[in-house]
């Protein structure tokens, strides 16, 4: 008896052949960021849904210094998803796997990425959850126009996102709704809603000749990678993805605001 099946693994076809013994599927696990492969980077395939035989549900190995693998010994006609088991190191997409005797390989991307939702940077494989940098006032100007800026004006260093790092949105909740707004200085005085400011900086807001004028990051989408992982979205900024400067993240409700520097520090030299 012979059983077939197809599975779309990465947009690769991959045939099973067979009802029983054992068969092989070799792969290679790259840098999602560069391509390069990965070296020794333990996988756990696990069979999806679980084998009726317990000898059949789970298989691990490692890849090579160049990033490639085998999996020897997976059940025949048999699914297995493939992970690893990593808090910080991810696969993309679903990475459905299963023995046939004539296997194609499989190139699959992992990403460094957060095991959780947020703000977070990118930097020689580390991953750093960011701090919020104050309370935000959602307030108008006198003819009804919306202003909004931090409780407190940085003066100092704050997070910067420099060459070869970056700024990493996790979860697809956070992905919708985080948006990056230059955060703009201003030394005049202006009247709002709720009093008189006096040299502060706004987010996403400027004024010239007197007139509130909306300002928007421009931002390069050829910088900045969006990948699913674990059925969630995370996005990846560049430190150029905006030109050079200072800039809020936050959300359109959000209580607070992150204050970040792409490119390089913009605090005053001392």
């Amino acid at each position: 008896m012979v059983c077939m099946r197809t599975l779309m693994i990465l947009g690769l076809s991959f045939q099973g052949v067979g009802c029983g013994g054992s068969s092989a599927y070799s792969g290679l696990i790259v840098n999602g960021m560069d391509g390069a492969g990965l070296g020794d980077v333990r996988i756990v395939a696990r069979s999806s849904p679980p084998s009726p035989d317990l000898t059949c549900r789970v298989r691990e190995t490692k890849t090579k210094p160049d990033g490639t693998f085998v999996f020897a010994d997976l059940c025949r006609n048999q699914n297995y998803i493939m992970s690893l088991p990593s808090p910080t190191l991810h696969l993309s997409g679903t990475n459905v796997i299963g023995g046939s005797e004539t296997n194609q390989d499989g190139k699959h991307q992992a990403w460094h990425a957060p095991d959780g939702q947020g703000v977070y940077r990118l930097s020689s494989g580390s991953v750093q959850a960011l701090p919020t940098f104050s309370d935000v006032v959602r307030d108008q100007t006198q003819d009804g126009q919306p202003v909004i800026y931090p409780t407190m004006k940085p003066t100092g260093k704050v997070i910067t996102i420099e060459d070869g790092q970056h700024l990493v949105i996790s979860g697809k909740n956070w992905v919708k709704r985080q948006k990056i707004k230059p955060l703009n200085s201003d030394t005049g005085r202006r009247r709002l809603a709720s009093g008189i400011i006096r040299d502060h900086v706004y987010i996403g807001v400027e004024w010239k000749d007197g007139e509130r004028v909306s300002t928007e990051a421009q931002l390069d989408e050829s910088k900045v990678k969006e990948v699913l992982i674990r059925g969630e979205g995370v996005r990846y900024f560049a430190h150029d993805a905006v030109p050079a400067g200072r800039y809020a993240l936050l959300g359109e409700d959000d209580a607070r605001v992150t204050i970040i520097d792409f490119g390089v520090s913009q605090a005053p030299a001392k």
